[in-house]
């Protein structure tokens, strides 16, 4: 299954030049294994817990369509749209699907992921939630850096998505492969990732994703790569 960061490669082409000699960067950022599982409080959706409730989820970011909107400073930024799903009542994960499009979700790329609050930090006078979209499971998870002034209460429908400048000793990269690249961000602990959301958010952001319309149905969708393996 191609992963959800890789089939946005196009909307996130790294580095992007930008007016005035600034440097946008976009990397992609891979962990060997998933740094958030259902240990960590604040990883969602996740199952319901109440006496009451056989089976269920819950979430604190809506589900939905969301669109990205680039920043108007960043010239080379194009906008697409993701459908965010509920897998299913007894198992609860994100149904990802992206297009440049709206009217071609239906169509659109499929991955699975879960979103993380990673922690909080401060910009000018104001608390900021730090959030990942961790995309995938195996090998390893792929991570969209997110953040949203600090709201504990409320449902998320709107992120600022963050840069991502690659520290240079977490760059893995091989030679040169014709017009497919052969680099990526290598962050392998909670650490690591919440120090670079942390400096990420004193950068201008890349733009912002923020959902539109009414909720999607929750819908247990089936991972196509399983259906391909078994043609």
């Amino acid at each position: 299954m191609r992963k959800f960061l890789f089939i946005a490669a196009a909307f996130f082409a790294a580095p992007l030049q930008a007016n005035e000699g600034y440097e946008w960067e976009a990397e992609h950022i891979h962990s060997d294994l998933p740094l958030y599982t259902f240990d960590w409080d604040d990883l969602w959706p996740r199952s319901m817990t109440a006496p009451d409730i056989i089976a269920g989820c819950t979430s604190r970011v809506a589900f939905g369509d969301w669109a990205f909107k680039p920043n108007p400073d960043d010239e080379s930024g194009d906008p697409y749209w993701i459908r965010v799903s509920n897998y299913g009542a007894f198992h609860c994960a994100a149904n990802l699907r992206v297009s440049d499009a709206r009217e071609n979700l239906n169509d659109g790329r499929f991955s699975r992921g879960l979103f993380a609050k990673i922690g909080k930090a401060r910009k000018g006078e104001n608390s900021w939630e730090l959030w990942v979209l961790q995309e995938g499971f195996v090998p390893g998870s792929d991570y969209l850096l997110l953040a949203r002034e600090a709201d504990d209460e409320s449902v998320v429908d709107e992120f600022t998505v963050l840069q991502r400048r690659c520290p240079k000793r977490a760059i893995r990269e091989t030679r040169s492969l014709d017009i497919w690249g052969g680099r990526y961000c290598s962050i392998n602990s909670q650490r690591e990732l919440l120090s670079l959301a942390k400096r990420m958010l004193r950068e201008p952001p890349l733009g912002t994703l923020t959902r539109h319309g009414k909720k999607v149905p929750d819908t247990e969708v089936p991972d196509p790569s399983k259906s391909q393996a078994s043609d």
